[in-house]
């Protein structure tokens, strides 16, 4: 197993299980104790974990705000993000979706849609489109990160390093001034970088409270995306990015 597939099959395990001994991951991904140590003091250079006494630790120690809070947070502005994404989208076309909440509000505006092959690393997501009949609905498998419905892993990644979806839409945490796209965390901001990556258009929903932070886990970058579609509250701000990327404010 090479050692980047083998670091995101840690992480996960460390997502859903908080606290594991170096004995019992060891076994877990069948390498010698002293190779693991190794690569654990490398991931925790990296931000990635924390060493504890004999074992290792998710750098989220701290649950996750739940799905459902950060659903009715700036709903208006979200649904106004929302329908200006979906005047981008076709019947027939193949979209890949990630797991955020504005995300999910435009997954709300495509069941009138036909045709359309939608792939996703989100429960929430693939639970809503999967009841429209006219639409084909495949979801990643991984970890399930429980208070957010967001699956992560290695198999995130293998997943969608294997399609070319015509458009690929992901939200956020954090932007910052440089147009560094976050996520709080680092599975996550590995399993939404991978949502993204091979499509050939790719944007990013984000409400303008996230706007001008930084955050831990990077996901892209504003100049890799073909446009940023974010709430005028923070237009000001968010100015800095017309350079870097098509910047749609509603």
């Amino acid at each position: 197993m090479k050692t980047g597939d083998r670091e995101q099959i840690i992480i996960g395990l460390l997502e859903s299980r908080g606290e594991i001994s170096v004995e019992e991951l060891s076994s877990m991904v069948n390498v010698s104790a002293s190779t693991l140590r190794k690569q654990l003091a490398l991931m925790q250079s990296k931000g990635l974990i924390i060493r504890t006494y004999g074992g290792v630790m998710s750098v989220n120690p701290v649950p996750d705000e739940s799905f459902d809070n950060k659903l009715h947070k700036n709903v208006a502005e979200k649904r106004r993000i929302a329908d200006k994404a979906r005047t981008l989208l076709r019947d027939g076309m193949s979209v890949s979706l990630g797991s955020g909440t504005t995300v999910y509000a435009l997954c709300n505006l495509m069941d009138d849609m036909s045709g359309l092959t939608v792939y996703t690393n989100s429960m929430q997501t693939a639970d809503y489109l999967a009841r429209v009949a006219a639409l084909e609905v495949h979801i990643a498998s991984g970890v399930i990160r429980h208070h957010t419905g967001t699956i992560i892993g290695n198999e995130v990644r293998n997943y969608f390093n294997r399609l070319d979806a015509e458009y690929a839409f992901v939200s956020c945490d954090a932007i910052d001034a440089d147009g560094v796209v976050y996520s709080d965390n680092m599975a996550v901001a590995t399993s939404e970088q991978s949502v993204i990556t091979n499509a050939k258009h790719k944007y990013v929903l984000c409400d303008s409270s996230k706007l001008g932070k930084r955050s831990v886990g990077k996901i892209t970058t504003l100049s890799e995306c073909d446009g940023l579609i974010t709430g005028k509250s923070d237009s000001e701000f968010a100015e800095l990015f017309r350079y870097m990327t098509k910047l749609i404010l509603v």
